[in-house]
């Protein structure tokens, strides 16, 4: 019996393309476009009663329109919408965003059995091995176990034990910058990130990346994430063009030094530590234990370990009078975090570089959130994204008043000792079960470099050619930035 479908015919499939036919299917691909934005601002769409513009409930447009084509502005937005509507405001189709430090608990629980996955939206700015990472990671159960096994190198107990090593490079970057004395200014952001990246290096890989030991401060990875942080909103906004990456190490001779540093990073170089790492379990550290774990197979392979490594250097690198009697060169963290000016110092600092400045959504995937405050009632349905953002936080009137000036003293309450009530409000590390694992790690590098600078480089350290706008928050690529054709902090070593 001769069968019934007939075999296509060649170029069955062209014919059928004609302009016609490709007219229908854009009109019907409009028609479906309309008809969704009609859907997301009726009283069927489940985030109707929550307040905001309603172009933006309509669709990413208007956040593409702040973020894509403005740079990283949206933001602002965010927080002008706050300022008309309210504490909670619809800011896309699909996500909520909260400016009330009270529901910082709700949104962000710390207990592992409230559920909290990552919002799609925010993932799509990650590509190629960073999608692999536990900072890349969506569902609450896999981020739970990638997390567990990095975690443990970064707890308070394991960070005294890096202490020696911290110290070391912190002694190095100031006998390097007193070096520089007479050779001209310095953006100081370059020294800084040279240590940062030794020193997450050195302790993930077994392996320095050298960088305080070249003659100058460039190259660094500074320069490198800031070129690859320039494409999260591409990325975010035409996901197509996400596959890119994987095909960028053939391209990398077309493409800048910069964003060419970072994918050599990311496809040469951290790949070529963790194999290091198979072959020799002596010289990789986190990465050889990592290996060595109960992880399954699928979570150590070189591709998703590499994209744990660029996690790492990213975080690792992008976000971090009354020391008389201190002896520069034998510095301890235990002993100088119970210095409450110095305390205030590094803590007022965080406060206002941020982190990751931008919204951090979580999706309460089985529970709804009630919110009732100040006359607002709302019930957040359950799979709903909300965030918060450290920018806006940060600059809360009630919590932290004259908010833009640095004033160290609010973190010392009236009996001369430290605030720490207000490392609550503070969300530079993000909060709850996805707070940044690093978090240990960074304030001991503060501590340590903060006041070895302090007792022996600032002393002979002039600002050159620097005010507030070289330091002001300007709009952010996940981190926050400054004006574009700004320098940033310059400094002259005399």
């Amino acid at each position: 019996m001769e069968s019934t479908l007939a075999a296509p015919t060649p170029g069955g499939i062209a014919a059928s393309l004609t302009l016609t036919n490709l007219t229908r299917l854009f009109g019907l691909w409009l028609a479906y476009r309309v008809l969704l934005y009609i859907y997301n601002i009726s009283p069927f769409h489940p985030l109707y009663r929550f307040p905001g513009p309603k172009l933006a409930a309509m669709s990413f447009w208007y956040e593409a329109w702040y973020d894509f084509f403005q740079m990283g502005r949206y933001t602002h937005e965010i927080q002008r919408m706050h300022e008309k509507y309210g504490p909670i405001v619809r800011i896309n189709p699909e996500e909520l965003h909260c400016n009330d430090p009270a529901f910082i608990d709700e949104i962000y629980p710390s207990v592992g059995n409230r559920i909290r996955d990552r919002h799609a939206h925010f993932l799509k700015a990650l590509a190629g091995a960073l999608e692999k990472s536990t900072f890349g990671t969506r569902d609450h159960e896999t981020h739970r176990a990638r997390r567990a096994a990095v975690s443990r190198f970064f707890s308070r107990q394991q960070m005294l034990r890096l202490e020696p090593e911290v110290h070391e490079l912190a002694q190095k970057l100031c006998d390097k910058l007193l070096l520089w004395a007479g050779k001209g200014p310095i953006q100081i952001i370059h020294p800084f990130n040279c240590f940062t990246a030794d020193t997450i290096s050195q302790y993930a890989y077994g392996e320095k990346l050298g960088f305080l030991d070249q003659d100058d401060w460039l190259p660094n990875f500074k320069a490198a994430y800031e070129a690859f942080s320039e494409t999260v909103y591409l990325f975010r906004f035409i996901p197509l063009l996400r596959g890119l990456v994987s095909v960028s190490p053939y391209l990398s001779d077309y493409m800048g030094d910069d964003i060419a540093l970072w994918m050599r990073q990311m496809n040469v170089t951290i790949p070529g530590y963790i194999r290091k790492a198979q072959q020799d379990h002596a010289k990789g550290r986190i990465f050889t234990e990592l290996l060595e774990s109960s992880l399954p197979d699928s979570e150590k392979s070189i591709f998703r370990l590499s994209g744990e490594g660029i996690s790492l250097m990213s975080a690792g690198t992008e976000t971090t009078a009354e020391l008389e009697g201190e002896n520069p060169r034998a510095l301890s963290w235990v002993a100088l975090e119970k210095h409450p000016y110095l305390y205030g110092v590094i803590w007022e600092g965080i406060r206002l570089s941020y982190g990751v400045s931008t919204r951090l959504a979580r999706i309460p995937r089985e529970e709804q959130l009630r919110y009732e405050k100040d006359g607002y009632q709302y019930i957040i349905p359950k799979g709903t994204p909300i965030g918060m953002s450290s920018y806006i936080s940060h600059h809360d009137e009630n919590i932290f008043p004259n908010s833009h000036e640095f004033v160290p003293e609010r973190w010392i309450n009236d009996k001369g000792l430290k605030n720490t009530t207000l490392e609550h409000y503070i969300l530079s590390f993000s909060k709850g079960s996805r707070q940044c694992a690093g978090m240990n790690l960074a304030l001991c590098e503060l501590f340590l470099v903060t006041a070895a600078l302090a007792l022996r480089v600032v002393p002979r350290m002039e600002l050159y050619e620097t005010t507030l706008d070289d330091i002001k928050y300007d709009h952010e690529t996940m981190t926050p930035k400054i004006k574009k054709g700004s320098q940033g902090v310059r400094v002259v070593v005399t």
